[in-house]
């Protein structure tokens, strides 16, 4: 009697657990096939996904196709043209390359590929389903077709995992912009459920590309990036510190024209900003590193999203100096006394300001007593995130001595000298009005007398079916509208003459997966969204009559903190003694 319990596994059981590292849902099987159309030098292709993918996916590429023998090889494992010997991982050059992807798709889907050369006369069709495979001739333009019907109809439990449509369809849209910036010269179709959604044609100018493929309204403004130094070659655009956004979805980084996910790249880039990005904001930008392949390995993700250097310091600090000197040279930057542009310097690879809590910098000899506690914005929200300070009460008693850059008013208090930002205290103030009545259950409603449509692009469609519980109790009325665009029927009572598109946009970029969490977390990033676009902005000028309601307001909060729901300092208090000492007194 055999008692060995190892056993070898069928071939359509290897292919399945191979499908759970490479086909996580449709927006990956979406960018396997675009790497394999990018290979083949397509120079158009056509992606199609109905109901996010699920039902069907189809790409079709005008490039260089398979003979018959080549299509069938190229459904078994681990055959690919890419590489032939184990030095050839060391110096990748193309996109995909292990030869896993097509047969894990048809492992979990009913698959079917039409491909021909230049050469053929006829070109040839392979179909895949529930481990029956066919071939046949077939007539069909040079290059190749691949249908993914029916994803994981094979695999319910994969299936019953799934997001909804809408997160699906963003999802492959996302994968379809990012290979789009990756490749210029190539012109990327994407139909989704019948409907044309993104047409990007070859650009010459790369800007031209990436206003494309983000908006216009999104890419105003961009600043060109050249940097190259010891073989790492730094290039791309960004964006006015002013377009920065909630979520990282418009920051795209690229290694050697490879779309990747790379933490510290990323804050290389906010790094290359500095006092420029307020804390918890990204840019919009586009990064493209080119480099030695020899010096990067992208073997070290089942989907290829993440690369390892080998000299990952050098990298990271190329991509800061190229984002810091394309801010050096724009009117953002305040000079400072010696001419050169007042920046942050980059002290290490894990310093960047989403690490970074509230600054409490002050001159020698001088105590703000603004910076009270040890607090971040990245917990879990509630009304008491960051710690009251009782000198803070009696804001309405304070003498009002002026604005100061249309930003900062000026006031003293009893034996102090105290400096309010007018927008972060606001902000503060708005924040925990809301979030009170959020408590409460008693978010006032301010119904718009003509409903607004908000047009929507694929990623903010797709998180709207996530975040519309969550808007609905913050006070927003919000019904589809034509496509994905969205009528807004209601805002909270707090954004009473404010702009509607702009902030519905950014509370869908504050409930992005790589930024909210879920639960209290994200319901504090809403609020704290509502909040900053209802307040008082830097830059507005007040009378003094305006100036005084705002620090009556601040009074009119229970257990009022000195920082906005971002982290950012409201309120900084000197004594009056110390400021008379810096004058010799």
């Amino acid at each position: 009697m055999n008692t060995s319990r190892i056993r070898v596994l069928p071939d359509d059981l290897i292919n399945q657990i191979a499908a759970g590292e490479v086909v996580e849902n449709s927006a990956s099987v979406v960018k396997e096939l675009l790497e394999n159309a990018i290979d083949a030098g397509a120079t158009r292709i056509v992606v199609e996904a109905d109901r996010g993918g699920l039902a069907r996916v189809r790409v079709v590429d005008d490039g260089g196709g398979m003979s018959a023998d080549e299509a069938v090889l190229a459904l078994r494992r681990h055959a690919t043209s890419k590489i032939a010997q184990s030095s050839d991982l060391d110096v990748i050059r193309t996109m995909g390359f292990r030869g896993e992807a097509l047969p894990s798709i048809a492992s979990v889907s009913r698959f079917s590929l039409v491909t021909r050369r230049t050469e053929d006369e006829v070109g040839t069709r392979v179909s895949v389903e529930g481990g029956s495979f066919g071939q046949r001739p077939e007539a069909c333009p040079r290059g190749t077709a691949v249908t993914v019907d029916d994803l994981f109809f094979n695999v319910p439990a994969r299936l019953k995992f799934q997001k909804g449509e809408r997160s699906q369809s963003a999802a492959i849209a996302d994968v379809v912009v990012k290979a789009a910036l990756a490749w210029p010269d190539v012109h990327f179709v994407l139909n989704a459920n019948g409907r044309r959604v993104l047409d990007l044609p070859p650009c010459v100018r790369f800007p031209d590309r990436v206003a494309a493929a983000f908006g216009r309204e999104a890419t105003t403004g961009l600043v060109d990036l050249d940097f190259q130094r010891d073989g790492i070659h730094v290039t791309g655009v960004a964006a006015p510190p002013g377009l920065a956004r909630a979520d990282p979805s418009r920051l795209a980084v690229m290694v050697n024209r490879r779309p990747v996910t790379d933490m510290a790249l990323r804050r290389a880039v906010i790094q290359g900003y500095s006092v420029l990005l307020p804390q918890g904001r990204f840019p919009v930008a586009v990064i493209r590193v080119d480099l030695d392949p020899a010096d990067v390995d992208v073997n070290v993700h089942p989907r290829k999203t993440e690369v390892r250097f080998q000299r990952p310091r050098d990298v990271a600090a190329a991509v800061f100096e190229a984002v810091h000197a394309g801010m050096a040279g724009t009117p953002w930057i305040a000079a400072g006394g010696d001419g050169l542009p007042v920046l942050h310097v980059l002290t290490g690879a894990d310093e960047s300001p989403e690490s970074r809590g509230p600054s409490a910098h002050s001159a020698s000899g001088v105590r703000e007593t603004g910076a009270w506690g040890d607090v971040s914005s990245s917990q879990p929200g509630v009304a008491g995130l960051f710690p009251a300070d009782p000198l803070l009460k009696g804001m309405a008693a304070l003498r009002y001595v002026g604005q100061v850059a249309n930003t900062v008013l000026v006031c003293e208090g009893a034996g102090t000298l105290v400096l309010i930002d007018q927008h972060a205290a606001h902000e503060r103030v708005n924040f925990d009005r809301l979030w009170s009545s959020l408590q409460s259950g008693r978010v006032a409603v301010e119904a718009m007398l003509f409903p607004e449509v908000v047009a929507l692009d694929p990623l903010e469609a797709g998180r709207l079916e996530a975040a519309s519980e969550v808007l609905a109790r913050l006070g927003f009325d919000l019904e589809p509208y034509s496509g994905d665009a969205v009528a807004v029927r209601g805002v909270p009572a707090v954004m009473r003459g404010r702009s509607v598109a702009h902030v519905v946009k950014e509370c869908l970029a504050a409930a992005s997966d790589e930024v909210a969490g879920h639960g209290t977390e994200l319901l504090h990033r809403l609020v704290a969204t509502v909040a900053c676009h209802a307040s008082i902005r830097a830059g507005d000028p007040l009378s003094e009559a305006e100036a005084r309601a705002l620090l009556h307001s601040m009074d009119g909060v229970d257990d009022l903190a000195a920082y906005c729901p971002h982290g950012r300092q409201a309120v900084v208090v000197h004594p009056i003694g110390t400021v008379l000492r810096w004058f010799g007194r």
